[in-house]
């Protein structure tokens, strides 16, 4: 391992905290610096990693040290800091999603394509256990074609609103103004992942979005169904209103069927894959341990940047994933679907 890349965190609110944390844990890191305006989370950063603070983002983009910098506001100020940070010569991991549009998510990408500044997104899905299994069963063909893909992120919780750094006194999931709602939250990895299990083009889509129990500014539930150029057609959803989980995964291949367990996150370790044999039904099961946040992003991470390999998680794929957000939510506007050139 050559020298450590050195990693500030821009918001070190919960998923701040988290993303410290996971920095510090993973060889060949070294977190350098925090941002908060909350003083009493700057000393519990402080006290756990022996890091320097800052009250001010703007002190910590002053910081020479940091050639990295993590992007964790709140969504609406993604655009905003990070544009000030690539100004500030530092190159970027974004928390997802990259801004509140495709305009915005474009305008990142240029101004760091301009500047000779790498930016990516944090989409640490990627190397989820339940996702890495499905992406192996459908590469080594065991259910035959896949033509039907549904992936979804389905429980009730009153945690989802409140899981931030001022917890219930400010959800900011729940509101408008910060950009919140679960398309913004969860669609951008259940998307980038059907992207990652899919080779053809995006022909169409309709979606509908809900806002009917946690909140009335922004979607708790939203589900979006896709249509491929080569007729494989997939849905992703998400919600907070189902009190029965339902799958996190349903496959629907020539040869066989797939499903993982939903619910929480931590109940998503067991894969069942069903098929026919001489007028017999086979079943296996396979189990897995599924951690809450795996470090396999930052991992990854590390091996692209110390090796000169693209990172994992690039521009084209960023702006894909952006421009489907935006198509879902004209279509549910609307009450049409879109369609794709």
């Amino acid at each position: 391992m050559g020298k450590e890349i050195a990693i500030a965190v821009l918001g070190a609110g919960k998923m701040g905290q988290i993303h410290c944390e996971s920095i510090a844990a993973t060889p060949g890191l070294r977190l350098v610096g925090a941002s908060s305006n909350s003083a009493e989370r700057l000393a519990e950063i402080q006290k756990k990693l022996s890091v320097a603070t800052y009250p001010s983002h703007e002190m910590l983009l002053r910081d020479a040290a940091a050639q990295w910098v993590v992007i964790s506001t709140t969504t609406d100020k993604h655009k905003e800091w990070a544009l000030k940070a690539l100004a500030a010569g530092k190159e970027l991991i974004v928390e997802k999603p990259i801004a509140l549009s495709f305009s915005d998510a474009r305008q990142i990408l240029e101004e760091g394509r301009k500047r000779n500044l790498r930016v990516t997104v944090f989409q640490n899905r990627r190397w989820d256990n339940d996702f890495r299994l499905v992406r192996k069963i459908i590469r080594q063909g065991r259910l035959g074609e896949t033509y039907r893909l549904e992936s979804r992120y389905a429980s009730f919780s009153p945690g989802w609103g409140a899981w931030g750094a001022q917890g219930a006194a400010n959800p900011w999931r729940l509101k408008r103004q910060y950009g919140g709602g679960l398309l913004n939250d969860w669609g951008p990895h259940l998307l980038d992942q059907i992207f990652l299990l899919t080779r053809s083009r995006l022909k169409s889509l309709y979606c509908q979005a809900y806002s009917k129990i946690w909140s009335r500014e922004v979607d708790d539930h939203f589900w979006i169904e896709l249509v491929f150029a080569d007729g494989q057609t997939a849905r992703v959803e998400a919600s907070n209103n189902a009190r029965i989980p339902q799958p996190r995964w349903y496959l629907w291949g020539t040869k066989g069927t797939l499903q993982v367990k939903g619910g929480d996150l931590t109940d998503w370790n067991t894969a069942v894959i069903r098929k026919s044999s001489g007028g017999y039904s086979v079943e296996t099961r396979i189990t897995y341990d599924q951690r809450e946040l795996s470090l396999g992003f930052y991992e990854n991470f590390v091996d692209a940047v110390s090796n000169d390999k693209k990172l994992a998680v690039r521009p084209e794929q960023i702006l894909r994933v952006m421009r489907t957000i935006d198509a879902a939510r004209t279509s549910s506007v609307r009450g049409t679907s879109v369609s794709f050139k």
